[in-house]
């Protein structure tokens, strides 16, 4: 084996240049030649003897794992590549796991994982427009989630670079259009948000969708818009996220009861997920009442919020 060095200690990771001329077997009578670049070993895998060529499957289950991982590295797209080539039952893969996640789509890990998926699909079909769109859904979803202490901005504008690739790919589909909309709508571009709503309207055909999207342009046009725009209030909850777990619960404390004052989130956003939040940043405080308050809402908007229903049992009034 050649030019092997450690990538990172937390990755179990090596990298491994294949000599010239290293096959993979396709077919019992057919190859495929792996470029000479370097490709991603697990620790694990490396064989013994550093001049022994690594197994087949050890290969292809690392440079699956490390596109996980990292699907924006330098190398990513040759990866992509070699995965299609040669292990075309981990491309499948793929799509299987993005089934499965699309279960689960208020679950913030899920959406992580969901957005590598799609980026190792899209090195291997650039102008798909559905995979495009599905992109920009996943980083919208993870800007707006409550559970989320990431860059709000850096998301949205995430969110906003995939929507304008598929719109570039189908410039009249009507959700992609809406979308966009909402991206403005969040970062507080009201008018270009009501020029998209306007657009997509015209060319939805759903009325239940139509009736809803002209109901918030209405709004829109009437002026009624939060008092700030939403992204910034979504990176305040963010930062009392952060604060709240760096054991910070004072501070967080002040954050969340002046989103709740607004009342912006709470209109737009509601979600099970932030009531909890809420909830827990007022039992720190010992404000048991509106800590009651909060998780009783919680659970009136997911009555499957496990752990809105295990502090309730510690907030609860005795009788």
């Amino acid at each position: 084996m050649t030019d092997t060095q450690t990538h990172s200690a937390a990755d179990s990771f090596v990298f491994w240049t294949p000599p010239a001329a290293t096959t993979l077997s396709i077919y019992e009578d057919e190859h495929y030649t792996l470029p000479e670049i370097p490709l991603p070993l697990r620790t694990a895998d490396v064989p013994e003897n550093v001049a022994d060529k690594p197994s087949e499957r050890s290969i292809g289950e690392a440079v699956y794992d490390y596109l996980c991982l990292h699907p924006e590295a330098q190398m990513a797209p040759q990866y992509a590549d070699i995965l299609r080539h040669a292990y075309p039952f981990l491309i499948s893969d793929i799509g299987s796991r993005l089934l499965l996640l699309d279960l689960r789509p208020h679950d913030l890990k899920a959406l992580q994982d969901k957005t590598a998926l799609l980026k190792i699909l899209l090195y291997l079909d650039s102008d798909n427009f559905g995979l495009l769109h599905k992109l920009g859904v996943a980083y919208f979803n993870l800007a707006i989630h409550p559970q989320t202490s990431a860059d709000i901005s850096e998301q949205l504008q995430s969110a906003r670079h995939w929507f304008e690739k598929a719109r570039r790919c189908s410039a009249d589909d009507a959700n992609n259009l809406n979308y966009i909309g909402q991206v403005c709508y969040l970062t507080g571009n009201y008018h270009q948000a009501r020029l998209y709503w306007q657009s997509a309207l015209v060319r939805m055909t759903t009325q239940d969708n139509q009736e809803q999207l002209r109901q918030r342009l209405d709004l829109l046009i009437q002026g009624c818009v939060p008092h700030e725009p939403l992204q910034q209030q979504l990176d305040r909850l963010a930062q009392a996220r952060r604060l709240l777990y760096s054991g910070d619960s004072e501070q967080a404390h002040r954050i969340v009861e002046s989103l709740v004052d607004q009342g912006d989130l709470l209109h737009e956003l509601p979600s099970g997920e932030l009531c909890y939040f809420i909830g827990i940043c007022r039992e720190k405080a010992n404000d048991l009442a509106g800590a009651y308050e909060a998780l009783m809402m919680a659970i009136s908007l997911d009555d499957k919020h496990e752990k809105a229903h295990a502090a309730l049992k510690r907030v609860a009034p005795v009788t």
